[in-house]
């Protein structure tokens, strides 16, 4: 009998870890390996001696091992474990997101100012936005990204002169993470769906940017001819 539970435990994590990261993973490839993985814990699987030497029993270590963690482990346990793994990261510690589900939940989970949304923004390549949210509709944030944007440029443009010397930074990133979701699949749904007031200030950003002029386009690497499109694009979809 103590085979059988440990059979239904691992096919109970399992099943768990498939049905999380099916809408999550990229590839059948990172798919196949988080579920390879499901039921494994960092705890010494090979049974090794001290100074890492094998102890010729290394299989029946694993084996006995992996019972005793299965036996142990519910389903539940495991959940609560990684939710609290998912509370302890920090913002510095998250990369690019590959889909939208991971953008999502990091989003909602560390993004918590409009500066910790904007140092998200930072990490993902503009021409990856197209990949991340290549599922129509699943854009959701577009006005919260453009609320913070708008909150950073007047911190900015408010405060003392060393600050301002940030804006050509700043207003690059606006611009190269606007033209790159501009790009994504039902972005004329997103833009619809945007609030009178979050459409009014994705358009006086992109006006306020081109009055900056040719100079702080080309040290905040973007092209006021990219401005100008965004500023249709929204224009065009309200």
């Amino acid at each position: 009998w103590k085979e059988n539970v440990r059979v239904e435990k691992r096919k109970e994590i399992t099943n768990e870890v498939k049905c999380k990261k099916i809408t999550e993973c990229a590839t059948y490839e990172e798919f196949k390996d988080h579920v390879a993985a499901a039921f494994l814990k960092p705890i010494d699987l090979y049974g090794k001696k001290k100074g890492g030497e094998d102890d010729g029993a290394s299989s029946s270590a694993h084996d006995k091992n992996i019972s005793s963690l299965l036996e142990k482990e519910t389903t539940a346990d495991v959940c609560s474990k990684l939710a609290k793994e998912l509370e302890s990261t920090h913002l510095s510690e998250v990369k690019c997101p590959t889909n939208s589900n991971q953008f999502d939940s990091d989003w909602r989970r560390l993004c918590k100012t409009d500066s910790d949304k904007v140092s998200y923004l930072r990490k993902i390549p503009p021409k990856k936005y197209k990949s991340i949210f290549r599922v129509e509709g699943s854009l959701s944030v577009l006005g919260e990204i453009i609320n913070a944007f708008g909150s950073e440029r007047k911190n900015l443009t408010t405060t003392e002169e060393q600050k301002r010397d940030s804006l050509a930074d700043l207003d690059g990133l606006i611009i190269l993470t606007l033209k790159g979701l501009m790009r994504v699949k039902g972005i004329g749904m997103a833009i619809a769906f945007l609030e009178e007031s979050e459409l009014d200030l994705a358009k006086s950003l992109c006006k306020e940017i081109i009055d900056q002029g040719q100079e702080r386009a080309s040290n905040g690497g973007y092209a006021l001819e990219d401005v100008q499109l965004i500023l249709e694009k929204l224009s065009d979809e309200e």
